[in-house]
């Protein structure tokens, strides 16, 4: 059994071994946050100067205005925090850690890169969708007037919800997050989410312009939006094979239900339109 001056003699050793890569280390440490610093600044100011004060004179960068947020501090910041964590990686090397708690130290400090890296593409992804789908619906609303309000809405949720799945798609997939549990949670939500947008949207301009809909347009949207809310629980739940057979039946005897309840309706507008012909 080894003494207690052998144990302290063995820790001693082992100190003075890493010291010299801690001592680097932290050198690193120090020298790539006043690196961040300088360059993320350097950074802002550029971006402030040569890209943000001109886009605020167009009409997309008064949109992106409107958000409340400041896209050169915003460059900067995730600027100065990927550099940091590049540093963080290449100081972790200087520090010889042994085991299984070096090992996971070393793999946490691997993956900070690409987590800098997928948070900054959210977070600049889902600004610039935001704006540019106002942009777009800002220039459809002024193309189709007032009668079309609700068009216009409805174009431009949609066109969001696309372009927020775009950046969510690629954030994840920088984020080596395995696709098989992502892509069904993304198709889903897409379809749950257009859905919805189409149910509520659409039959408002529906009722707007076509004022003898009215009285049918809550049940088939009613409809509508419990079929899409099957579709997207199908989407999410199909790496689960059960679950995604009992919604798929669901799914189907929904579809069958819709179908049902526009056979009356289509007599209806037959009916109507009939005699509307005779009159004429």
């Amino acid at each position: 059994m080894a003494s207690l001056e052998e144990v302290l003699n063995t820790l001693w050793r082992s100190f003075i071994n890493i010291l010299p890569g801690v001592i680097a280390a932290v050198i690193w440490i120090i020298v790539g946050a006043i690196v961040a610093i300088v360059v993320g600044d350097i950074v802002t100011r550029v971006v402030r100067r040569y890209i943000e004060r001109p886009l605020t004179l167009t009409p997309f960068g008064k949109t992106l205005a409107t958000l409340g947020l400041e896209f050169s501090e915003l460059i900067g910041g995730l600027t100065k925090a990927f550099i940091i964590a590049i540093t963080l990686v290449a100081a972790i090397g200087y520090i010889p850690l042994e085991g299984e708690a070096g090992a996971m130290i070393y793999s946490v400090v691997n993956y900070l890169p690409y987590l800098i890296g997928g948070i900054a593409l959210i977070t600049l992804g889902l600004v610039l969708a935001i704006a540019l789908a106002r942009y777009i619906g800002s220039i459809l609303g002024a193309s189709f007037g007032e009668t079309y309000k609700h068009v216009t809405t409805l174009i431009e949720n949609l066109l969001l919800v696309g372009l927020i799945a775009v950046v969510l798609t690629v954030s994840f997939t920088l984020l080596k997050i395995p696709s098989a549990f992502i892509y069904p949670l993304l198709l889903g939500s897409l379809a749950i989410a257009v859905g919805i947008f189409i149910s509520i949207e659409a039959f408002k301009a529906i009722e707007a312009n076509f004022p003898n809909f009215r009285p049918l347009t809550p049940f088939i949207q009613f409809i509508l939006i419990l079929a899409f809310l099957l579709i997207g629980m199908t989407a999410i739940f199909s790496q689960y094979p059960v679950v995604g057979d009992v919604t798929k039946m669901l799914s189907i005897g929904i579809a069958i239900a819709f179908g049902i309840v526009l056979i009356p309706i289509a007599f209806y507008l037959a009916k109507k339109a009939l005699i509307e012909a005779g009159r004429s």
